[in-house]
């Protein structure tokens, strides 16, 4: 596993909770994306990420946590069911994921258990996030890139 310490800079972003299975964000996503793009809020500076705040060896299915995330330029105002975050920003841990989101938990449970205790690192009291490099719509599963972003101390 290639891992990278990288300084990530501060953001504002939009964003719709989701609770439940993490297979299930995609309704979170349809959420974000039916008023984000209508409204003008994709650009070629927009990123996409995904917030994991639960531990799902840890917290039932039904109760897991979960954000599907847009930056933006500029302030906005949001309705029902979409909020608005600032991402502090901060040191991170890096890695990427190729190929379908159905192994994204193995890349996960690699970098949290072989790579992290190796590492001399410490995970942060913060959730981790996805970043998606490309659109699962028009993107073939081996093909996605994804990063993925482990908070350090």
């Amino acid at each position: 596993m290639d891992v990278q310490i990288w300084t990530l800079d501060p953001a504002k972003m939009a964003y719709a909770e989701h609770v439940g299975p993490y297979e299930e964000v995609g309704k979170a996503w349809e959420k974000l994306c039916a008023w984000a793009g209508p409204n003008g809020h994709f650009n070629e500076k927009t990123r996409f990420y995904g917030v994991y705040h639960d531990d799902p060896g840890q917290v039932p299915a039904a109760e897991l946590r979960s954000e599907a995330c847009i930056t933006l330029e500029n302030e906005v105002e949001v309705p029902a069911g979409i909020k608005l975050k600032n991402f502090s920003g901060g040191k991170y841990a890096v890695t990427a994921h190729l190929g379908p989101y159905e192994k994204l938990k193995d890349s996960w449970t690699e970098f949290y258990e072989k790579w992290l205790p190796q590492s001399g690192e410490t995970h942060a009291e913060a959730p981790c996030y996805e970043q998606y490099m490309n659109d699962p719509n028009n993107t073939k599963p081996e093909h996605l890139v994804t990063i993925l972003l482990m908070p350090l101390k």
